[in-house]
């Protein structure tokens, strides 16, 4: 028996890990027919691509019914084999070596003891009458050992019922099972074949649409190569110019980088006009009593605002607030430009195509540097630090604008109009401000409970929310957070909008916490995880970052193609150019060992933000607890290395 209970032990093992196997590849299976699916309507969506667009939503509908049936015969395996062994082993075999036979085992010493005394006490009346007994017969003692040897056969038969229970659950009955878990893996591939050849038909059919598509592509490219040769035949000195402006585009753009600093809109001006300008330009009314007109109006350039006056002289000129607002460039008209702010589009026309390039830099340059100044002026960067219930008032009209049009932003983007975790429209105005998505009241509650170093929530309308703590909002959304923490969710475990409080604390903690949606590609595989966690920091991807992160890897662990050492925060300062701050955002708000972890060299994230004269991130580390009394192998501080390379902005925000 007890070998009995190890072998059956291995093949309860065996089959637990077939059942977790088979479930991840259900699993899997879902989150692939979901991008099949989403792949086909998005095609569909496109009338040129109908025929692609079935295709996939074809392969999605398949691949679900497949991975329904691989379901069904997973709760099989756990329900025919799993349970009834799992109650043999915990049951009738329960217990550590030779419990089963202890009753019979004690029973029998009984009677041995019993019958010995008996043989002793009748041998010592013997020789009290002077008679000498060499053994004493049953039929003397049979009366008095008649209790202890019918108890003694009592637990024999206990114990040989017992023996023949397990053998036939072992035995018999087992078989019994496994043939019903044959009769049903039958089943499934019965049923899976004729799925496969209900869905063979249309792959032939198919399978003669994609040549004759792809036969279409190939004359369409054709055509396009043949129009390409004539044009380039056609305007060599413009090819050539369009070339030489390229080259020049990318040394601007390694320019950049060496001085980037973040803003909302990365369209760069000439430095060359200033932020200041004035003059007269025609301005397109949009008055609905009146056809559209070319109207010349006195402008103002100034102090981050774009100042037009009216017709009448008296009235106040209208201001615009330049941070709010993007600069477009009209390519069919050389002279227009267009203003576009966040409620209405302001057209414009110049003398001159160098008048529109003059205002057009004077515009962007002016936005630049208010931007620029409220950023490094009113030390909005350090309100994480706080609880985010600060009394503070917002330094000026303009800061409150731009907030506020950032807000718009993120509230639009998909899935923001309700809760990431529970689908509740009322009340979504919570942030988790480390992963950028919104929540509603209730779940904003357990977010807290799970604390800081897993979730992060701030209020939209209640809190004095800075432009800093919406980096990551503005590029993530609840969709695509969900997209990657709830891959393998299947719909009945999200937790309804009218959830109980303990139903979502335990569907969120499984979320943040274990991460137990989330599709694994890695498996653990610590190799795996650095491997993706460096690509995904240096393709800059924030979705990347976020699903090697939701996979369990490290983020300070050191990268492994870099000799010395760099963390993932390292590379992403080295490489910042103005675009990327979310990244680094998220690096410092979801590792706290990463903010002061050093190089082989000594040099911390600090360092390396003085050697790349990166202030925002600098910014970013401080506020979030770096210590700039660290010092390198060569014992210098950022302090030191920043006054060493004459970095005077740097200076002022570690001294």
């Amino acid at each position: 028996m007890d070998f009995d209970r190890d072998g059956l032990s291995k093949m309860k093992k065996a089959l637990k890990t077939i059942y977790n196997g088979g479930n991840a590849h259900v699993d899997n299976e879902v989150y692939l027919s979901k991008a099949l699916e989403r792949l086909g309507t998005n095609a569909m969506s496109k009338d040129q691509e109908p025929d692609i667009g079935a295709a996939f939503i074809k392969f999605s509908i398949v691949t679900k019914e497949l991975s329904a049936l691989m379901k069904t015969l997973m709760q099989n395996l756990n329900n025919v084999l799993m349970f009834p062994l799992d109650n043999i082993l915990k049951g009738d075999l329960k217990g550590v070596k030779g419990d089963l036979k202890k009753p019979f085992d004690k029973a029998w010493r009984e009677y041995d003891y019993k019958l010995s005394k008996i043989e002793k006490e009748k041998k010592a009346q013997a020789k009290e009458a002077g008679l000498i007994r060499a053994e004493v017969s049953p039929a003397e003692i049979a009366l008095e050992m008649d209790k202890e040897k019918k108890l003694m056969q009592l637990q024999m038969c206990e114990y040989l019922l017992k023996a023949n229970d397990i053998k036939t659950k072992k035995g018999v009955e087992l078989l019994q099972h496994l043939v019903d878990y044959y009769h049903a893996q039958t089943s499934y591939f019965q049923d899976g074949l004729k799925t496969i050849d209900h869905f063979n038909g249309y792959i032939h059919e198919l399978s003669a649409k994609i040549i004759q598509m792809k036969t279409k592509q190939e004359e369409e490219r054709k055509k396009l190569v043949d129009l390409r040769t004539i044009l380039r035949s056609s305007a060599p000195l413009q090819e050539k110019e369009s070339s030489s402006n390229l080259m020049n585009d990318v040394k601007d753009n390694v320019d950049k980088r060496k001085t980037a600093i973040y803003n909302l809109h990365q369209l760069q001006g000439n430095k060359h006009y200033g932020c200041h300008r004035s003059g007269h330009l025609l301005k397109k009314s949009e008055g609905k009593m009146r056809m559209k007109v070319w109207q010349k109006r006195k402008c103002e350039v100034k102090d981050g605002f774009l100042l037009i006056s009216h017709s009448d002289e008296t009235k106040p000129p209208t201001k615009v607030n330049l941070l709010t607002c993007q600069v477009k460039h009209i390519p069919d008209e050389k002279k227009c430009f267009d203003l576009v702010s966040y409620n209405r589009t302001y057209h414009f026309q110049s003398e001159d195509e160098n008048d529109t390039e003059a205002w057009i830099s004077v515009l962007i340059n002016s936005k630049e540097g208010a931007l620029k100044k409220e950023f490094e002026g009113n030390n909005d960067i350090d309100s994480r630090t706080t609880s985010g219930t600060s009394t503070d008032r917002f330094p000026n009209q303009s800061l409150l604008e731009l907030r506020q049009s950032i807000m718009k932003q993120i509230s639009k983007l998909p899935g923001n109009d309700r809760c990431v975790d529970c689908n509740s429209t009322k009340d979504a105005t919570w942030l988790s401000t480390n992963f950028g998505v919104i929540v509603c009241i209730e779940c904003s509650g357990i977010h807290r409970d799970l604390g800081v170093h897993i979730s992060r929530i701030q209020s939209l309308t209640l809190d004095k929310i800075g432009t800093s703590q919406l980096l990551l909002a503005r590029v993530m959304s609840n969709h695509s957070f969900n997209d990657i923490m709830e891959a393998t969710l299947r719909p009945n475990q999200k937790p309804a909008p009218t959830a109980s409080m303990e139903t979502r604390y335990e569907y969120i903690r499984a979320k943040y916490v274990d991460r137990k949606f989330v599709l694994r590609s890695c498996n653990g595989r610590v190799n795996d995880l650095k491997n993706d966690l460096e690509n995904a920091i240096q393709s800059r991807h924030i979705f990347s970052l976020l699903q090697v992160f939701a996979e369990g890897a490290d983020l300070a662990w050191s990268l492994p193609s870099f000799s010395r050492g760099e963390t993932s925060l390292h590379v992403s300062i080295a490489q910042e150019d103005g675009s990327t701050l979310h990244v680094v955002d998220f690096l410092v708000q979801n590792s706290s060992e990463l903010l002061d972890k050093p190089c082989k060299d000594g040099n911390t994230p600090l360092h390396w933000c003085v050697h790349y004269d990166q202030p925002e991130c600098m910014k970013l580390l401080l506020r979030s607890g770096a210590d700039p009394r660290k010092t390198n192998l060569d014992g210098k501080t950022a302090f030191d290395f920043a006054k060493e390379t004459g970095r005077e902005s740097l200076v002022e925000l570690v001294s």
